[in-house]
């Protein structure tokens, strides 16, 4: 693909958005009590909260907290910052810890005119300093934006992946999410996607709604590249825990040694450009209340450490095994369109992938009605 040339206006953004960073160790914290849940928040603009101050963070704050969790938010930004939110239709108010590891303007690395939050994770060594026992990471937008080596989006969140879970506890998760869409055409936003308004050697101009239809078929693959990417991490992952040659039982992810690695779909939760974002591709509270209940709800789910047990109310069978196997394999596509995450998300990780194949085996290897398990 022809190297894309990065909007005046994009660019300029980063430029009055980027930072130096020292190579001391950075860590925002508000205590050290053991009961603390250290949650990190890495991300572009979307988690720095450009243009609405706690972005997504404070709802997911005030949302656990609510449930009863001590929450310590942490990062390289934030100096202990105890902001507060005042819901103006509702007038409720809260506060909530400002902390996090969000920069405006960054992508997955750098290239020129963009800031990477892979050189900023290393540069403040912040996950070593903060040892968080949760992280979010949110990332990629700005790639979109510019169109930016799309085809090598996955190896370059990849390669990100791959330096947070090796400086993270051992007993800590890393969440990695999919990106909400955007609104293109709203003036605020319009020249950002300047790359997509024109072809490669800018002989030929693209009307808006081409343009528009470019660049939400690029968010929705790069999303299907994120969940795409991480479900093959985990796959390897747990196939490297495995001695294919002892007879043994695949193992569960919870089994292995080292970070648990998962997938999130916050993409879910942002469904109208029009009416949760504050300018086409920033959330305005609307979508940021919208995805702090969703990671609430998602760590939530996790801490309690819910059960992957097979739902009483379902049943399944080899027919659902072939298809789920095929559905991973990225085979018959139409054939398992009804391949949902409430029936077969069978461990309850918020992902369809070779965990939920492992867990079926094992719940019709216990059938004994079955006979035959395909392998």
């Amino acid at each position: 693909m022809m190297k894309k040339i990065a909007s005046a206006a994009a660019a300029a953004c980063v430029f009055m958005t980027g930072m130096t960073f020292s190579s001391d160790r950075a860590c925002a914290e508000r205590g050290q009590q053991a009961e603390n849940i250290k949650i990190m928040a890495i991300g572009d603009s979307i988690t720095d909260g450009y243009g609405v101050s706690g972005s997504y963070r404070k709802f997911l704050y005030n949302e656990l907290t609510k449930k009863g969790y001590s929450v310590d938010m942490v990062g390289s930004k934030g100096n202990n910052f105890m902001a507060e939110y005042t819901d103006s239709e509702t007038g409720e108010s809260f506060t909530y810890d400002d902390d996090n590891t969000g920069y405006s303007g960054y992508a997955i690395k750098e290239y020129p005119g963009r800031n990477g939050i892979l050189e900023t994770l290393k540069s403040t060594d912040c996950l070593a300093s903060c040892n968080p026992d949760i992280v979010i990471l949110q990332i990629g937008t700005n790639d979109v934006i510019d169109n930016h080596d799309m085809e090598n989006s996955g190896r370059r969140l990849q390669e990100l992946v791959e330096y947070i879970m090796d400086n993270i506890p051992e007993s800590s998760t890393l969440f990695v999410t999919t990106i909400p869409d955007v609104d293109p055409n709203r003036s605020g936003v319009y020249d950002w996607f300047g790359n997509y308004r024109h072809s490669a050697d800018w002989q030929t101009n693209y009307p808006d709604d081409v343009a528009e239809e470019s660049i939400h078929k690029t968010v929705k693959t790069y999303n299907a590249e994120v969940t795409a990417t991480i479900q093959k991490m985990r796959s390897v992952r747990i196939l490297s825990g495995w001695d294919i040659n002892s007879g043994g039982e695949t193992p569960d992810e919870s089994t292995l040694k080292g970070p648990q690695l998962r997938n999130a779909d916050v993409s879910s939760v942002i469904t109208d450009v029009k009416t949760q974002l504050m300018d086409g591709v920033h959330p305005n509270n609307t979508g940021y209340k919208l995805m702090g209940e969703y990671w609430a709800e998602v760590i939530d789910s996790y801490l309690k450490n819910a059960p992957s047990v097979q739902p009483s109310e379902t049943k399944y069978d080899v027919a659902d095994l072939v298809k789920l196997q095929k559905f991973i394999l990225g085979a018959s596509e139409e054939a398992n369109s009804d391949i949902t995450l409430e029936k077969y998300d069978i461990n309850k990780d918020e992902a369809i992938d070779v965990f939920d194949v492992v867990k079926l085996r094992k719940i019709l290897t216990k059938d004994s009605s079955v006979t035959s398990i395909p392998i």
